[in-house]
């Protein structure tokens, strides 16, 4: 998987676009270079595009545990993220926000960008 690190300075929002098949190994390599940037720039919203991502190879499993990372991460519970996903991937998504929501992450789940940007911004 190949991903691209975008800075919305204005709204202080990290934007992750991927492309190609999403793995755990290239999940965890992603997130921890969007974590260091995060911190870098004191982001506390994060957007993390999927739209373009061909494929998903995580399973229920590792995405039950990932808010356990996050945990480990020290990832603030004021940090929000939207992610965006093609609409064929709605069920395994809305798990994934339920998953972390119930772990105290504020995620959320879009088919479109727009969408993602204004509920990051909060309008």
């Amino acid at each position: 998987m190949k991903w691209n690190f975008l800075h919305n300075t204005t709204d202080k929002i990290l934007v992750v676009s991927t492309e190609g098949i999403l793995d755990l190994p290239s999940a965890n390599e992603m997130r921890d270079e969007g974590m260091k940037l995060i911190r870098q720039h004191g982001y506390l919203l994060c957007m993390l595009d999927h739209s373009k991502t061909e494929g998903f190879e995580i399973n229920v499993f590792d995405t039950y545990d990932l808010p356990k990372k996050y945990k480990e991460l020290n990832i603030p519970p004021s940090f929000r993220m939207a992610v965006v996903v093609p609409e064929e991937r709605r069920e395994n998504s809305h798990f994934y926000e339920t998953v972390c929501r119930n772990n105290g992450y504020s995620v959320s789940v879009f088919f479109e960008r727009e969408s993602a940007l204004q509920w990051l911004k909060g309008c």
